[in-house]
């Protein structure tokens, strides 16, 4: 098995302001290495809103959205150009899943927000989105678990090995083959299938990076080199709080 695993360090990914000034992003990831808004299969990316304005479209793109801060955002939805629902989205709802075609208006509920967006090119990729508190051991099975506005609805994906990932919401400890790696607020990890991962508060230093990392805004990703710690504490009991995202290809593509 790799000895090493996938991370993206969330302070290290460069951050864009709109250009109606309205908020800024950060890129996490997109894929494939180099893409852009135009061309992108799929893109995961944080953002701080601290005004009201519409969605930008997004073509051929389904999208979810998850409030990471902040008291929320009314969203008005509107069809044809007329408007049909509201939804209040708030921190610790499941992910909002709508097409990237749908007219949305955003209303924050105080002064500003912060929130997590994951999209992906219809037919092609799949994602799921769920929070999970873990203490100790997970698995590795998503849960569907997200409002859906049923402009959209993808076909069944093929059964491929599916990319899968953890937004930490909170710093922690990621434990995998013995090895202790410290993960804080907002970074992500990659992991595969099978992988035997584990989860502990965040108290041991960050471990060296066995070479420097890569800019987040080109491909995303790290490699961190795993050592033992000198001291391993056993896992407590406390629990902490995670997003975890799986994207699948559709029949037809392969990653």
């Amino acid at each position: 098995m790799n000895s090493t695993i996938q991370i993206i360090r969330y302070e290290e990914c460069e951050s864009s302001l709109w250009k109606n000034g309205g908020g800024s992003t950060k890129q996490l990831l997109i894929w494939p290495k180099g893409a852009d808004l135009s061309n992108f299969d799929f893109r995961f990316s944080i953002a701080t809103i601290s005004s009201n304005g519409p969605f930008s479209l997004f073509h051929g793109i389904d999208r979810q959205l998850c409030i990471l801060e902040g008291e929320g955002v009314k969203l008005m939805i509107s069809e044809n150009g007329a408007k049909s629902s509201e939804l209040i989205l708030r921190p610790s709802q499941p992910a909002f899943c709508f097409s990237g075609e749908t007219q949305i208006e955003s209303q924050l509920l105080d002064k500003q927000i912060i929130d997590f967006n994951v999209m992906t090119k219809r037919s092609k990729y799949r994602a799921y989105i769920e929070r999970l508190e873990l203490n100790g051991s997970f698995s590795l099975e998503p849960s569907k678990t997200c409002h859906e506005d049923n402009v959209h609805r993808p076909n069944k994906p093929h059964n491929n090995e599916p990319q899968q990932w953890l937004l930490c919401l909170e710093p922690l400890n990621l434990v995998y083959q013995g090895k202790i790696i410290q993960l804080k607020h907002y970074d992500m990890v990659q992991y595969l299938r099978g992988q035997d991962l584990q989860v502990q508060p965040s108290e041991i230093p960050r471990l060296e990076a066995a070479a420097p990392e890569a800019n987040c805004s080109n491909n995303g990703q790290s490699v961190i080199k795993q050592t033992k710690a000198d001291n391993q504490h056993p896992l407590n009991h406390k629990q902490t709080q995670v997003l975890r995202i799986v994207i699948e290809c559709i029949k037809g593509y392969k990653f």
